[in-house]
């Protein structure tokens, strides 16, 4: 048994029990969304302190008394998949999407390696096809791979930059980017071994897009100054106004 008083590996019919409890709570959630606050943290705190305890030394909780604890937490919190919610950029997700990552867990099967699992390497293969082609890159030759989520991706995108422009002796690179860039971009920087010193920061225009002409030029004073730009992280959609960055013009 487990510290919360369920087996690890339940029977049969437990699992399918637990499924259930699962299934309905979603189901009921998704159903009241469309009344739901916005915001509902009047009473997090004390939520948050109530849901506070020491690991338990004997299991003394059942299965839907936990369920019923997450359902509490994420009660009081911003409701991002509302439609009173505006802020921001986080989105709903979709059913189909949380029944495949509860599949994908369940399965646990390598997506990264062709040897021990290449029919399910190839699902992802033609996922990040079917995007390269859509996003107009030659399908012959482009890669990628599926992430949890956009932070990932640019810490990806930012150790794949520093790799394929700087090599090894990287310190003396220099990214760009506007005070509206996403705050998980300077963060892959530093987990990718820059500081401060290598960021640029572009001027905004009114609506707060990049300016092309300024980072022109940013680019040309650091080239002559022996530095060596290797990245520009533009938006096509910013976080605080949802303004779009030149892209044409930059790229």
């Amino acid at each position: 048994m487990s510290p919360s008083g369920f087996a690890f590996d339940p029977a049969p019919e437990e699992m399918r029990a637990m499924g259930r409890a699962v299934l309905d709570a979603v189901i009921g959630w998704v159903g009241g969304l469309e009344d739901a606050p916005a915001e509902n943290t009047a009473e997090a705190l004390q939520v948050a302190a109530k849901l506070e305890a020491a690991p338990a030394e004997q299991g003394d909780r059942d299965f839907a008394g936990l369920l019923e604890d997450a359902i509490e937490a994420a009660r009081h919190t911003y409701e991002f998949s509302g439609p009173g919610y505006l802020a921001y950029i986080p989105g709903g997700g979709l059913f189909t999407a949380a029944l495949a990552e509860f599949l994908a867990q369940a399965l646990n099967r390598f997506d990264t390696l062709w040897q021990p699992s290449p029919a399910v390497v190839q699902i992802e293969e033609n996922v990040t096809r079917w995007m390269c082609s859509l996003f107009g890159f030659p399908v012959e030759t482009s890669q990628g791979l599926l992430t949890t989520g956009g932070s990932l991706a640019n810490l990806s995108a930012f150790a794949t930059a520093r790799h394929a422009k700087l090599g090894e002796d990287f310190l003396d690179g220099v990214y760009y980017c506007t005070d509206q860039t996403h705050a998980s971009n300077t963060k892959a920087a530093t987990i990718a071994g820059f500081s401060r010193r290598n960021l640029r920061l572009v001027p905004t225009d009114p609506e707060l897009r990049m300016e092309p002409d300024a980072l022109r030029s940013m680019v040309r004073e650091d080239r002559a100054a022996g530095r060596r730009p290797f990245l520009v992280i533009p938006a096509a959609g910013t976080t605080n106004t949802g303004a779009v960055d030149p892209l044409a013009d930059i790229a």
